[in-house]
């Protein structure tokens, strides 16, 4: 069985800390359009973390290079392939499975129950004739025109077709020397200006909802249900590659300490505070991720708490069980007072900024509490069931993404 040797604690938390900012981003959509939390006129912090998402694709392309390169490192035997994709479907195919029956029986029973959906938006998502793309993982490979279901699920569809990719990437990346590395990874961001100034131009929104349009002039690389695999593709392989500068120690003095995290952290914050374009927020991660991965002592014991290794242990729970939860409330809510309607389509109506905040401190922690019993009782039995199966338990125990 063929495995890494060590164990990157310093970025388990990254996960579950970018998965909490998710969750906050998504409660502010939820409450009132994305402007309740913090208003646009104080600052675009939190309508900025959409972006959480690629700090999690290039996440994904670090760890994987640092788990399974070696695997491939040669060539892409029948066997290592085998293997390793059992293992990624051992870590994500089950939660994925359980969350979207979740949402399915959900809405299914607010129907049987004789709930009416007026909404334009919910009708959309819950689209029956998506649910074969959720269960093959291709509902972001434009095969959709709006989110559906457990609308968070986007990024597993990607994520998942990049895990397929990704053992023949790793003999060609790890023959670059420096100028090719550089060349890759200005690749890579040249992809995020194609998806800021053309993809997202492209992208189709339902007639009915057309509020929800990203808006270009925002310069955004906010593309998901449509042409999402690009925007996974450029992170992933960031990660890549800065995994490579990682093992040779590149800039290591420098970057192995809390300081210099910390001063990466605020640069970042101002960029999202000031709606920079996103392709600039984005530069901040691979940095970011280096500087974690290197370490320092005062670091190491701060991510290695108990608290702050938990929560990234749940944190692919929390991303996909926050939205089932927040579609449970709505769904409780809209039975027991139907909408109107006559009323017009468009954004929720907005509440004050203190009520919005504490009923998402109240969701956070019931989150948390959610994920807790996922993970321990969905996420870890089906995935040590399957690859003791089928897998001869040939996923390695480290920094699983």
């Amino acid at each position: 069985m063929k495995t890494s040797t060590t164990y990157l604690a310093n970025l388990t938390p990254l996960r579950g800390i970018a998965a909490l900012l998710t969750v906050i981003f998504h409660v502010d959509l939820f409450l009132g359009g994305g402007n309740i939390l913090l208003k646009f006129d104080d600052s675009f912090l939190i309508n900025r973390m959409y972006l959480m998402v690629d700090f999690f694709f290039v996440l994904s392309g670090f760890v994987m290079y640092h788990v399974y390169g070696k695997w491939f490192n040669e060539s892409v035997q029948r066997g290592d392939f085998k293997w390793f994709t059992i293992a990624r479907f051992a870590r994500v195919y089950p939660l994925h499975l359980f969350t979207l029956l979740y949402c399915i029986l959900l809405y299914g029973l607010f129907l049987l129950a004789g709930g009416v959906d007026t909404s334009p938006m919910s009708v959309i998502s819950n689209d029956w004739l998506a649910i074969p793309s959720h269960l093959l993982l291709l509902h972001s490979m434009n095969v959709n025109e709006w989110f559906t279901w457990n609308n968070a699920s986007w990024s597993i569809s990607t994520e998942w077709w990049m895990y397929m990719l990704f053992p023949f990437l790793v003999k060609p990346f790890r023959g670059l020397k420096s100028v090719g590395r550089s060349l890759v990874v200005a690749t890579c961001f040249a992809g995020y200006w194609v998806i800021t100034f053309l993809i997202v131009h492209i992208v189709t929104v339902p007639a009915s909802i057309p509020f929800v349009a990203v808006n270009p002039a925002d310069l955004s690389i906010n593309v998901s249900y449509q042409y999402g695999f690009l925007r996974c593709l450029f992170g992933f392989v960031l990660g890549m590659m800065v995994y490579q500068f990682y093992v040779e120690g590149a800039a290591k003095r420098l970057m192995a300490n809390g300081y210099t995290l910390i001063l990466l952290t605020l640069g970042l914050g101002l960029c999202l505070h000031f709606a920079v374009p996103d392709v600039f927020s984005v530069a901040f991660f691979p940095l970011i991720l280096l500087s974690a991965a290197y370490g320092s002592q005062n670091m190491n014991a701060f991510f290695g708490t108990k608290p702050m290794q938990r929560i990234g242990d749940w944190s692919f729970s929390i991303y996909l069980v926050h939205q089932p939860i927040a579609y449970t409330i709505v769904t409780i809510m809209g039975f027991l007072n139907p909408p109107n309607p006559n009323a017009p389509a468009g954004p929720p109506p907005q509440m004050d900024m203190l009520t919005g905040w504490i009923i998402c401190v109240i969701f956070i922690a019931f989150t948390l509490l959610v994920s807790y019993l996922t993970y321990r009782f969905v996420e870890v039995p089906a995935r040590n069931w399957i690859n003791g199966r089928y897998g001869k338990n040939a996923v390695p125990a480290v920094n699983q993404a």
